[in-house]
């Protein structure tokens, strides 16, 4: 009872602008099924946004679209509209631009796709969204989640 009079005593305002909606990014390389369910339900994941070009993994099969939707049910969706084009991931991966380069031309196609319109400040919070990459410094995800982060108030970034 002693939390609902503090919450009482806040106004309203000042407590919806306090409120920090936590997105999340999570990898699938290195990680067991199991392991992988358990992060994203301690993290309290409400839905997993698969952002891949191509929901395969050849050498996980677990963590392809079809069995992560057949797992995760409503809790997964498929968000194209986030992918890398394959020309961009190709020159990547070919050598032809550095990270950094990656980095101006999705974020430009973020822009260009005004991808912030696919959300809204209410639904945010609990988001979490997949690639396959092991770590967030290197891979799209953690440029999806910054951009969210720059369009909407009160967002805090968290790398499972």
């Amino acid at each position: 009872m002693q939390a609902f009079r503090e919450f009482e005593s806040l106004p309203l305002r000042q407590y919806c602008l306090d409120f920090m909606a936590k997105i999340y990014t999570i990898g699938f390389s290195g990680k067991k099924q199991d392991d992988f369910m358990n992060i994203l339900d301690a993290a309290d994941v409400s839905t997993l946004m698969d952002i891949r070009l191509w929901r395969t993994a050849r050498f996980v099969p677990w963590a392809s679209g079809i069995n992560l939707s057949n797992i995760l049910d409503n809790r997964y969706k498929y968000i194209p509209e986030l992918a890398p084009t394959k020309e961009l991931l190709n020159q990547y991966k070919d050598g032809q631009i550095d990270w950094s380069g990656y980095e101006q031309v999705f974020n430009g196609l973020l822009a260009e796709r005004h991808i912030e319109k696919l959300f809204n400040q209410n639904e945010l919070n609990g988001v979490c969204f997949l690639c396959s990459e092991k770590t967030a410094d290197k891979c799209h995800r953690r440029l999806v989640a910054e951009y969210i982060a720059r369009h909407f108030q009160n967002v805090e970034i968290i790398n499972l």
